[in-house]
C-alpha cells in the first residue's frame, strides 16, 4: 500500500514576491520500505530510500537536511527540476515563427543553461493535488520570464506502485508557441548517500545507446551525432564506473559529462530502456525507462577534489561530497535542440500537450548473482528479488 505524508522542511524567499515562505516535504512510501521526499523548493527529490539485499535501508540520493544547503549549492542543482528549458542554450538565442527570440544568459554571459538565472530549481512549487499514490505539484510560468514567449501552465505528477517503481510525469500547456525541455538532476550513489568515490567506483552501468551528441570545446552541441563505438562512452554492455573513470585521467574533463542520444528519432509515445544501475556490494539496483530521446550522464566531476584538500560539499547526515561522490541523471530532449533542425523539436503551440514521462525502479539482485555468468543466470531464471 502507497502512502503520502507531509510535514515542513523550512523557510525560504520567493524569487517573485522576495518574501519568505514556507517549504514543505511530502514523503511518498510503499509496502516494501521504498520511500521518496520531494520538497516544494525546486519540485526537488530530496531523499530516496531503499533497501539493500540484507534489507539495510539507505538514502541513495545526494542532498541536504535544510533550505540553507540548498540554497548554497544551487549552482549544481541538487535533486531539482530544470526548466523551462534544460541543457544549454547557445548564445542565449534561437529562432522561432521567422523572428529570433533572446533569453537571458547565465552561463558565462554568453549562453543559457537549465532555464536561467530564475529557473525552476529556484521556484517554490505549489502543490496542486495530493493522491493516494503521491502528488501534483503546478506552477505557471509568466509570459516573457527569462525571455520566453507564452505563459506556460506546468504541472509535475510523482507516483509510486508496489511494484517499486517511482513514476515523473510532467505535462505543460502555452497560450503561444514556446520550446519547452523540462527535467530532473538528481545525484545517485546507490551505495549510499554517505559512501562516497569509493561507492561510486563499484557501480556497474549498463546505458542503451548508440551515439552522443558531438560538442564543441565550449559544450555546445554541434548538432552531429557521435557513435560510441570503440570510445569510453561506450556503456550498452556491463562496465564499472572505476574502470571508465580511469580512461579520463589527464584529460580536459575528468569524467563522464555527457548528453546521450537514447531515441535519435523521438516519439512521445514509447517508453524507451535508458540504463541500469547496478551496485554490486549491496545488491541495489535502479533502472530507467523514458519517452525522452537524451540522457545527460555525469560523474560529479566538478564537486570539490580532496587529493588537492578542496574543503567539501557538506550533505545529508553531515555526509561529505567530493569529486565522484555520485552521479547525475537529466532525461531530457538534447541540448540546444532549438538551434539543431536535426534533433527532435522542443517547440509546442497551443493546441499541444508536453509530455514527460521517466520511470524510475528500484530493486536489489542477490550479491552472488552479480559475479555469475549470463548463462548460469539464463539455467537460474529472473535474477531479481523482490522486496519483502
Amino acid at each position: 500500500m502507497v502512502k503520502v505524508s507531509e510535514d515542513i522542511f523550512g523557510i525560504a524567499i520567493n524569487p517573485f514576491t522576495d518574501k519568505a515562505q514556507v517549504v514543505r516535504r511530502y514523503t511518498i512510501s510503499n509496502a516494501n520500505h521504498l520511500s521518496v521526499q520531494i520538497i516544494q523548493l525546486g519540485a526537488t527529490i530530496q531523499s530516496i530510500k531503499c533497501p539493500d539485499a540484507y534489507h539495510n535501508v539507505e538514502d541513495v540520493v545526494l542532498g541536504f537536511d535544510d533550505v540553507a544547503g540548498y540554497e548554497s549549492n544551487r549552482q549544481r542543482r541538487f535533486g531539482c527540476m530544470l526548466g523551462r528549458v534544460a541543457d544549454r542554450v547557445a548564445n542565449g538565442e534561437f529562432i522561432m515563427d521567422r523572428r529570433k527570440v533572446r533569453v537571458t544568459r547565465n552561463l558565462n554571459n554568453q549562453h543559457q543553461i537549465d532555464g536561467g538565472f530564475i529557473g525552476f530549481d529556484r521556484i517554490i512549487w505549489d502543490l496542486h493535488m495530493m493522491r493516494p499514490d503521491g502528488i501534483t505539484l503546478s506552477h505557471e510560468s509568466a509570459q516573457g520570464h527569462e525571455g520566453y514567449p507564452g505563459k506556460l501552465t506546468v504541472l509535475l505528477h510523482f507516483t509510486m506502485d508496489n511494484d517499486n517503481r517511482f513514476y515523473m510525469r510532467i505535462e505543460a500547456r502555452t497560450d503561444q508557441t514556446t520550446p519547452v525541455n523540462i527535467s530532473n538532476h538528481c545525484y545517485f550513489n546507490l551505495a549510499g548517500q554517505k559512501a562516497g568515490r569509493k561507492g561510486i567506483l563499484e557501480h556497474r552501468l549498463v546505458i542503451a545507446a548508440d551515439h552522443t551528441i558531438e560538442t564543441t570545446e565550449d559544450t555546445m552541441p554541434t548538432g552531429r551525432f557521435a557513435r560510441v563505438n570503440n570510445t569510453v562512452y561506450d556503456m550498452r554492455v556491463p562496465a564499472f564506473i572505476g574502470d571508465r573513470l580511469r580512461q579520463f585521467e589527464n584529460k580536459s574533463v575528468p569524467g563522464f559529462d555527457v548528453c546521450y542520444a537514447i531515441d535519435k528519432d523521438f516519439d512521445a509515445n514509447i517508453l524507451h530502456f535508458v540504463g541500469r544501475f547496478l551496485h554490486p556490494e549491496s545488491g541495489r539496483y535502479m533502472e530507467i525507462h523514458s519517452n525522452q530521446p537524451g540522457m545527460r550522464f555525469a560523474t560529479a566531476n566538478d564537486f570539490p577534489d580532496d587529493t588537492r584538500d578542496e574543503e567539501p560539499i557538506m550533505g545529508k547526515e553531515c555526509a561529505r561530497y567530493y569529486q565522484y561522490s555520485g552521479f547525475s541523471v537529466q532525461l531530457e530532449k538534447f541540448p540546444d535542440t532549438m538551434n539543431n533542425l536535426d534533433f527532435p523539436t522542443a517547440f509546442i503551440m497551443p493546441s499541444e500537450l508536453y509530455f514527460h514521462e521517466t520511470i524510475y525502479t528500484f530493486g536489489v539482485q542477490e550479491s552472488w548473482k552479480c559475479c555469475a555468468l549470463p548463462e548460469e543466470l539464463e539455467q537460474l531464471g529472473a535474477d531479481i528479488v523482490r522486496y519483502t
